[in-house]
C-alpha cells in the first residue's frame, strides 16, 4: 500500500515538473523581467507562482467535477488528454513555440510597465494548456483512494511550484550557465519525457473503456 501511494506520488511529481519545465519557465522569466529592479521580479516571481497554483489546483479539481456533469468518463478525457500532451510534446520536441519565444513575443507586444505576472507568466508560460489537462487525470488516476490521490496531487503540485519560484528567482544565473543552447536542450528533452506520458495516459484511457489489460513486456 505504502509503496503503491509512494509510486503514484513520484509519478505524478514527474509528470508536473516535465509539464510546468521550470529551467523553461525561468529563462520565460529573466526575458520578461529583463531591467527591472530585484525587488520588483520577487514580486512578480511569486505572484506568478501564486496564480499559477491557484489555476492548476482549482482547474484540477473544478475540471474533474465538470466532466462528472457532463457525463464524461474519465478514461474519454484521459485519451483526448492524451493526444493533446502528445502534440504538446511535439512542439518541445521539435522547438514549436517554446515559452521564451512566447516571452520574447510578449514582451515586443505589452508596454514597459506592464506587469507580466499573471499573463504570459503564471498563464499559459507556467501552467499552460498541457499542465491544466494532465492536472484533471493526475487527480483522479483511479476510481480508489480518491481523496488520497486528491491530496498527493496537491502536495507535489505545491513542490513543483516550489521548485519554479526558486528557479525563478535564479533565472539569471542559471540562463547564463545552462544558455541557449543548453535550454533548448533540455526543452527537447522534456519534450520526449511529455510525449511518453502522453502515450501512457491514452494506453490508461483505453484501458479504462474497454477494460483490457496492458501488459509490459
Amino acid at each position: 500500500m505504502l509503496s503503491a501511494q509512494i509510486g503514484e506520488a513520484f509519478y505524478v511529481f514527474v509528470t508536473l515538473l516535465a509539464m510546468l519545465n521550470p529551467i523553461e519557465a525561468a529563462a520565460a522569466f529573466a526575458t520578461l523581467t529583463e531591467g527591472r529592479s530585484a525587488s520588483d521580479q520577487a514580486q512578480i516571481a511569486r505572484r506568478a507562482t501564486i496564480v499559477a497554483t491557484i489555476a492548476l489546483i482549482a482547474f484540477a479539481f473544478a475540471g474533474e467535477a465538470l466532466l462528472s456533469a457532463l457525463g464524461v468518463e474519465i478514461g474519454a478525457f484521459k485519451i483526448a488528454g492524451g493526444l493533446l500532451l502528445l502534440k504538446v510534446g511535439a512542439d518541445m520536441v521539435f522547438a514549436e513555440k517554446t515559452d521564451r519565444q512566447t516571452a520574447d513575443s510578449a514582451k515586443a507586444t505589452a508596454g514597459p510597465a506592464s506587469d507580466p505576472s499573471v499573463f504570459p507568466l503564471a498563464i499559459p508560460i507556467i501552467t499552460g494548456p498541457g499542465a491544466l489537462t494532465a492536472s484533471v487525470a493526475l487527480v483522479s488516476p483511479t476510481d480508489a483512494h480518491h481523496y488520497l490521490n486528491g491530496g498527493i496531487f496537491v502536495l507535489m503540485a505545491l513542490i513543483v511550484m516550489a521548485i519554479t519560484y526558486v528557479f525563478m528567482r535564479g533565472a539569471q544565473t542559471l540562463t547564463k550557465w545552462f544558455g541557449a543552447t543548453g535550454i533548448d536542450a533540455v526543452g527537447r528533452i522534456v519534450g520526449i519525457i511529455v510525449a511518453a506520458i502522453a502515450v501512457q495516459l491514452i494506453v490508461n484511457g483505453v484501458s479504462s473503456l474497454t477494460n483490457l489489460k496492458f501488459h509490459s513486456g
